[in-house]
């Protein structure tokens, strides 16, 4: 293994010098020795020892990022949009040196055990409720972001990104409609206030468009409790009654669809289906879906340029809402 008195016994420097290269501290040694330093450090094939650097920075180089997993009845990192996520998260985390470790727990208080476990430098939150959020930004000292929480918390160590969920189920409902659709509904897997504006939204298009729907059109398969098939078949009777039927995301259209044509049921002949997130498997069905697409990269890069800069004491917007848009595939049809 190569040892920074290695590399500087080749450069004919001090180790001191050596570590200001490695460490970023660039403005300690002259430009000259810093590109001499640079150039052995990768030709060596030097790895830097991360649990020696974090001992002398005070600073792991672990970013947590803590996902509700809804318990016994969905394993989260089987849906392919935090897959996504987590890959871009990823990739750009190992850019600046730093890389992440995924924590599935429920509890704010495992959370936080686990934050100081591992001597975090920060926390990213998905999927989690409110209460959730709230109570781990105001004991963890350490910077904070959200993802799609879309509730104004106003806290200096906190950052909130979300899309505009609202205006994507808006558009979804506004373009059902047009397409002559009176008889729909939406599957979603929770009915809590905070995580109803896609349902908002839709169902307020079909007011703006005078076609009044209700609560009943609102179907919840709360997979703490049962089986998406286990659901699915449950609501069998009501969708029947639908032309169209949107999910809350694209992960739930795919099985809404192979379910209903394992019932003979096609689709969009007898019912349309809509998504939402425009993961890569929504073009490689059959059919395409019709969905409400949303930069799953960008919205990473946003939340690892937040951590970043909170981390390194800059300035930072708190609330960050991201637009999202309508992309129409074979999925859905006029009537």
């Amino acid at each position: 293994m190569v040892r920074i008195k290695d590399i500087a016994e080749k450069c004919g420097v001090s180790t001191a010098s050596v570590s200001y290269v490695i460490h970023g501290r660039t403005d300690k040694v002259s430009p000259a020795v810093r590109e001499k330093i640079e150039k052995e450090i990768a030709s060596s094939g030097y790895v830097s020892n991360q649990s020696a650097m974090s001992l002398v920075s005070r600073s792991s180089g672990l970013i947590g990022v803590a996902v509700a997993n809804g318990q016994d009845k969905k394993n989260i990192l089987s849906d392919p949009y935090f897959g996504a996520f987590f890959a871009y998260l990823e990739s750009e985390f190992r850019k600046n040196d730093k890389y992440i470790l995924i924590i599935l727990n429920q509890k704010s208080d495992e959370i936080l055990k686990d934050a100081m476990r591992w001597n975090l430098d920060g926390l990213i939150l998905c999927n989690h409720h409110k209460d959730v959020m709230v109570d781990i930004s105001s004991q963890y000292l350490k910077p904070v972001v959200t993802i799609d929480a879309s509730f104004v918390y106003e806290y200096n160590k906190l950052v909130q990104i979300f899309v505009d969920d609202y205006n994507g189920g808006y558009i979804t409902g506004k373009f059902l409609a047009s397409a002559g659709h009176r008889n729909v509904a939406m599957i979603d897997d929770t009915d809590y206030e905070a995580d109803r504006h896609r349902w908002r939204g839709f169902r307020k298009a079909f007011e703006d468009a005078g076609i009044p729907i209700d609560e009943k059109s609102h179907f919840i398969i709360d997979i703490q409790k049962e089986e998406m098939t286990e659901g699915l078949n449950r609501m069998y009777p009501l969708m029947l009654e639908k032309t169209a039927i949107f999910c809350v995301s694209d992960f739930y259209a795919l099985q809404v669809i192979n379910f209903l044509q394992s019932k003979g049921v096609r689709v969009p002949e007898d019912i349309s289906v809509s998504g939402y997130d425009n993961i890569n498997y929504s073009t490689i069905c059959t059919p395409k879906i019709t969905t409400v697409s949303q930069d799953i990269e960008k919205k990473a890069k946003y939340a690892v340029d937040s951590m970043l800069r909170m981390i390194e004491g800059k300035e930072v917007e708190h609330n960050i809402k991201m637009p999202v848009e309508l992309v129409i595939r074979e999925s859905t049809r006029a009537l």
